[in-house]
């Protein structure tokens, strides 16, 4: 997973499902999806912190919509 799927920028609606398993997904604050430099870290200048029980959230969501596993 990426640094993206912990950002509060990230943004599910138009984004293509193959993209969900990586953890990307259209940002908020940039026109194209997945611009980060590293999957480890939060290397994209817009990165900002979501909550960790809205992080789980989401996992939960993508793993009920079969994105990820």
């Amino acid at each position: 997973m990426t640094t993206c799927i912990d950002c509060q920028h990230w943004n599910p609606h138009g984004t293509d499902r193959s993209m969900f398993r990586l953890g990307y997904a259209q940002c908020k604050k940039k026109a194209l999806p997945g611009h980060t430099t590293s999957a480890l870290a939060a290397s994209c200048d817009k990165f900002t912190q979501l909550e960790q029980s809205k992080v789980q959230e989401r996992t939960v969501w993508l793993k009920k919509q079969g994105a990820i596993a």
